[in-house]
């Protein structure tokens, strides 16, 4: 099973994210992307822990202040689920979170964490941060979308 784990994590890490696109991702950068793509297995998989994080590439390339940082957005992302996407929907006119693509609504639900948990970080740059993910895991109109949103929840 294990095997079959890392095979897995190879492919989501590689496979489908072009690698053009993840040569920008480093740093503070990777622990987003990291915290995202856990969020998004969570979705997936509605099995809802924060230690399937330590599976995945992105994670394991990081450095032990940028992996607590990870760990500290992803639990509270995990903790405030239901408050997190109470405020996603009072800044979209659809009422219905299904609808949101999973890549987005996990990018979404990590901006909104690291916003209530790092008050060091300035809100442009978790902003910015996030439409750059959008623009790496998501479609061609996520950066827009979750560009709207977030600026509407920081006004």
């Amino acid at each position: 099973m294990a095997n079959l784990q890392d095979n897995l994590n190879s492919n989501v890490d590689a496979e489908f994210v072009s690698e053009e696109k993840t040569e920008s991702i480093f740093g503070t950068t990777m622990a987003r992307a990291a915290v995202v793509q856990s969020l998004f297995e969570n979705e997936i998989t509605k099995i809802d822990q924060t230690e399937n994080i330590k599976d995945l590439g992105f994670y394991k390339k990081l450095n032990s202040s940028k992996k607590k940082m990870a760990i500290s957005i992803l639990e509270y992302s995990m903790n405030n689920k239901i408050d997190i996407d109470k405020k996603i929907l009072s800044h979209i006119e659809d009422s219905n979170l299904e609808r949101i693509p999973k890549t987005d609504l996990s990018i979404l639900r990590m901006a909104i964490s690291e916003l209530s948990t790092n008050k060091e970080t300035p809100i442009g740059v978790v902003v910015n941060e996030a439409v750059k993910l959008g623009n790496v895991f998501g479609s061609d109109s996520s950066k827009n979308f979750i560009n709207g949103v977030l600026n509407s929840m920081v006004r």
